[in-house]
């Protein structure tokens, strides 16, 4: 296998809910970041080595747990540094590596997000957010900017995107 595709066996992550993140420590060795969050028979996952911030001050440290159990229907977005670890395994390979990379702005509480969907060419918005598909999105080359803090932000490489806490998303279909 590939230096590039090998998975990280402990994936640090930010985690963003209710104006507070939570950075941690992923383990990964049973399955991805991103499987684990796609995955539709759970509900929750665990981070370890967790400690909780205001999102406006994140260099103030509310608490710290060994470990911390995540409920994925109330995490608005997970935000990783490496884009491998919040790919699912069928994105990893074949078809999701697909054509085009396009601009996206979305809006969730508390942040605004621009990054970037690899889609295979137009997609219509309706679509993408339809609760018939996935129950979170992925974006590449993430920056998120606390909406009344805008000189605050987050950066990844890849953010995973809760779909129900979306409230406006902008595709450039230049």
């Amino acid at each position: 296998m590939e230096a590039h595709h090998q998975q990280a066996q402990q994936v640090m992550a930010e985690f963003f809910s209710h104006g507070c993140r939570l950075s941690g420590t992923y383990d990964a060795r049973q399955k991805s970041l991103g499987d684990v969050i796609y995955d539709t028979t759970n509900s929750y996952l665990i981070v370890e080595s967790a400690y909780i911030s205001p999102i406006e001050r994140p260099a103030e440290i509310l608490a710290n747990y060994p470990s911390v159990t995540l409920i994925k229907a109330e995490l608005t977005f997970a935000l990783a540094m490496h884009e491998n670890d919040a790919l699912r395994r069928d994105q990893k390979y074949g078809s999701y590596l697909g054509p085009k990379l396009t601009p996206v702005f979305l809006t969730v509480p508390f942040f605004t997000l621009n990054g970037y969907l690899r889609l295979p060419g137009r997609v219509d918005p309706r679509v993408l957010l339809s609760s018939q598909t996935e129950s979170f999105l992925t974006l590449l080359d993430v920056t998120a900017h606390i909406t009344n803090r805008p000189e605050i932000n987050y950066q990844g490489a890849a953010a995973l995107i809760n779909k129900t806490k979306i409230s406006f998303l902008g595709i450039d279909t230049i």
